[in-house]
């Protein structure tokens, strides 16, 4: 125990030391709560009384009066309950009090600090609140500091009660023309949060206000914590006078959509998120502070859908302009706008844009016009991006086994805070309870794979690709591709290439594609053979499809590989097929989404190679192709291999817009800050994969090179090599470039003949902090069982200390299983 002491020149010096016990343990249930200590004046100091502590992750300091300015400094600092260390002290920004009309009237009204979220746990806090002037009279009467506890669990056997009460008859809610999002419900991420009043609501929307919660901490909370944030947030608005969290949607760096305050996500609720502007706007955070930090890709895609639903609702553009009209007093909590004044801004604005603040941050204000655009393409309602298979706001590794067990198999490696565990791992095959067909040798189930919500149950899918699938009228190597329906994966349905075509050796499923190609909101399926002249077929969320041949040749194709992006800005997702021809040359078709689903648009002038991936390179907002060209017969690749960059373009007056060879760009190991040489056989992009790794908001890619020889005391052919190339502005880049093996300081095992490390590769965020992490696939390691690397990916680059391998032992696959053979995108 322990008591506030304020020393001189108005410094406020708030400790809470022991209390009789340490905090418990993690429960099934405890409700979220906000425990207030007053600051008492006693002569020169302020003082609080010895105080037992509750726990708490969050705190904030308020004061009475909300036209009061601190006009100092308010930190604080926590000592985690678990080691009982003390943390560094922490700056608690100030922060406008929103709320307007008879919520801002409420007696329980108080200006203050944002929230801030301790380390960890807490049970012990000391605060220190400096005036500029050091005259602790100066400071803002009647202050007090707020524990926050956002509560843990969900209470056993207890009914939720409504979440709120409304003292008005809301309005009925509209149909929209753009389909509704996944959104999280408040009563899922705050399940019996206590609320102060009931809402509000406007007739209409007009606009939406962009918003970030503007708390450096906030940049590190990795997003399976993203709901006790929320928790925290709205704790701390309640404990201002709010009757709810401020912002009506609160969105996540994985793109996580939360419903914020109740009322109905479908219907016009008054906000407290824009003091003089909360009248009929739409007010939506992104958690983070972007002053210091850029937005990720799938945050700013889900902005945009957020804004397309509402905005569909009431038959207004994204794009246009408004005409608000000003409900506050000019100067109050920051509004630049007179009492019933009015003002013409966008339709999607920044809170900086009516107030003196600088929310939503400098690099996210710039991005408002992206998302405006992207709310007004044609095919906004379309499904959003996910690998987050099992469902816990990380990505997860989906390797495909085709020379696995029972015909082929894929491993499911869940994601966690601290990165993939085999916890919790699963191996699927044709055997499989619920799986469609049986598992039988030469299928080669798990040659390709994806992911995505393709029946549109809010559970991420997987599609798994078995070229080498006999059908039951002695067809053989007819090929199907098989979908799996997350969360269980325990059934799914089998799909096979259309009966008008050539069947036999046919090996449909030799690539396949997900993305939402009519915008739905469903994903979609692409699929392609390798025989006779090649076909694809694009099967729809609703179960139509749509397909053609490739070529109009009858000979076969190979070493097809698709990927799947908005290639030319519409919000329809396209498709980028690489193959080899019949004549040994590689090729790249852009197949064009659509209101009617894929369409054939081109086959590009740049040659394919053996694999691609897709995303936005250049920081655009427009997807972007990477082909890698590991050999120079076929793609006309430096010796050794390359990558080549092909940009996509949105549609203009006088272009058609998409993928095009314009500004087309080759890297190899050549190249100025390649590590490494260019060596015939090295196979540098063999494999590749496309992700922004470092949250500088240029996706890089990932190349594997599986047939680099490595010598140490003795030469190793083909141990293998994988190539991190950074994305800019004009493409990827020589400049910077990291290479890891298994000599690399960190990595487990070493370099040894045959290994082929970089014979598949991917960037996908297995912990949740928006990054992108590496996993390289190993399939020669100890002679054909296969490895999965994993090396995280922090804020100063590559965290190789941290580096994990997935063995035959940790997956439990065969010895001939070549682990690495084939990573999801």
């Amino acid at each position: 125990m322990g008591a506030v002491v304020v020393g001189g020149a108005g410094v406020v010096s708030y400790a809470m030391a022991d209390p009789g016990t340490e905090a418990a343990p993690a429960a099934a249930y405890r409700a979220a709560a906000v425990h207030t200590l007053s600051l008492e004046t006693k002569a020169d100091r302020k003082v609080v009384p010895q105080k037992s502590t509750k726990p708490f992750s969050a705190v904030s300091v308020t004061w009475k009066d909300t036209q009061d300015e601190l006009d100092g400094t308010a930190q604080f600092r926590a000592r985690n309950a678990e080691s009982g260390a003390w943390g560094a002290w922490t700056t608690l920004p100030e922060e406008t009090n929103d709320a307007d009309g008879a919520e801002r009237k409420g007696t329980d009204i108080r200006g203050g600090t944002t929230s801030v979220s301790t380390s960890a746990a807490s049970n012990g806090v000391e605060v220190r609140v400096v005036d500029a002037d050091g005259k602790a009279s100066d400071l803002p009467s009647g202050m007090d500091v707020k524990l926050i506890d956002p509560g843990t669990g969900t209470r056993k056997g207890a009914t939720e009660p409504a979440a709120f009460t409304s003292d008005e008859t809301p309005p009925e809610a509209r149909p929209s023309t753009v389909v509704k999002p996944t959104i999280i419900p408040q009563s899922v991420w705050g399940p019996g949060l206590p609320h102060d009043g009931t809402p509000t609501y406007d007739t209409e929307i007009k606009a939406a206000v962009v918003h970030h919660t503007g708390v450096d901490s906030d940049n590190q909370i990795p997003c399976a914590q993203s709901a006790q944030r929320l928790r925290e947030i709205q704790q701390d608005h309640v404990g201002k006078g709010y009757y709810d969290l401020g912002y009506n949607f609160v969105v996540d760096r994985c793109g996580q959509i939360f419903e914020g305050r109740t009322g109905g996500m479908d219907l016009p609720v008054h906000g407290a998120h824009d003091y003089g502007f909360n009248t009929d706007t739409v007010g939506i955070s992104y958690i983070g502070n972007f002053e210091k930090v850029k937005p990720t890709k799938a945050a700013l895609d889900s902005i945009a859908r957020v804004v397309a639903w509402k905005f569909g609702q009431y038959g207004i553009k994204a794009t246009d302009k408004v005409t608000l009209t000003s409900n506050g007093d000019l100067g109050t909590d920051g509004n630049k706008v007179p009492l019933d004044s009015t003002i013409t801004l966008p339709r999607v604005f920044g809170h900086k844009d009516t107030n003196t603040t600088l929310c939503p941050g400098a690099n996210l204000y710039p991005k408002l016009g992206r998302i405006a655009t992207l709310a007004a393409t044609p095919g906004v309602s379309h499904a959003l991006a996910s690998q987050n298979v099992v469902g816990d706001a990380t990505d997860d590794i989906v390797a495909g086994l085709p020379k696995g067990s029972s015909g082929g198999q894929i491993a499911l490696v869940p994601g966690s805070v601290s990165g993939p565990t085999a916890t919790g791992k699963k191996l699927i095959s044709q055997s499989s309870s619920g799986v469609p067909g049986a598992g039988e040798s030469g299928d080669e189930f798990g040659a390709s794979t994806a992911t995505g919500d393709i029946n549109g149950d809010g559970h991420t899918d997987i599609v798994v690709g078995q070229p080498g699938e006999d059908d039951t009228g002695g067809h053989s190597n007819r090929g199907a591709y098989t979908i799996l329906n997350g969360p269980d994966f325990t059934t799914g349905t089998g799909v096979n290439i259309d009966g008008s075509y050539e069947l036999t050796n046919a090996r449909f499923g030799s690539a396949v594609a997900v993305g939402d190609f009519n915008a739905d909101g469903k994903a979609d399926v692409f699929a392609a053979s390798t025989g006779t002249g090649g076909t694809w077929s694009a099967r729809y969320g609703d179960g139509w499809d749509t397909d053609s041949t490739i070529t109009t040749t009858e000979d076969n194709l190979s070493y097809e590989d698709a990927a799947s992006g908005d290639f030319n800005q519409d919000g329809y997702a396209d498709v980028a097929l690489n193959y080899r021809d019949g004549s040994s040359l590689g090729k790249v078709v852009w197949y064009k989404g659509g209101s009617g689903g894929l369409r054939k648009a081109a086959t590009l002038t740049v040659k394919g190679g053996r694999s691609i991936g897709a995303g936005d390179i250049n920081g655009d907002g427009i997807d972007d192709i990477a082909i890698g060209q590991p050999y120079t017969a076929e793609s006309g690749a430096a010796a050794g291999g390359q990558v080549t960059f092909v940009k996509g373009s949105p549609a203009t007056s006088t272009t058609a817009g998409g993928l095009t060879a314009t500004g087309a760009k080759s890297v190899n190991q050549d190249t100025s800050g390649v590590p490494g040489a260019a060596e015939s056989g090295d196979a540098m992009g063999a494999s590749i994969a496309v992700g922004d790794y470092n949250l500088d908001g240029y996706a890089d890619v990932l190349a594997g090179a599986p047939n680099e020889d490595i010598t140490r005391t003795s030469n190793r052919s083909n141990a293998g090599n994988s190539i991190l190339l950074k994305g800019t502005s004009t493409g990827i880049t020589g400049t910077g470039a990291l290479t890891v093996t298994q000599d690399t300081a960190g990595v487990p095992g070493s370099t040894e003949t045959n290994d082929n490390l970089g014979s598949a590769v991917a960037l996908t965020d297995l912990s949740g902090y928006g990054r992108t992490d590496l996993v390289l696939g190993t399939a020669g390691e100890n002679t054909g069982e296969g490895n999965l690397t994993y090396v995280p990916s922090n804020s100063s680059g590559l965290g190789l200390s941290s580096t994990k391998t997935f063995t035959r032992t940790t997956l439990g696959t065969s010895a001939t299983a070549r682990i690495g053979t084939n990573l999801a995108p």
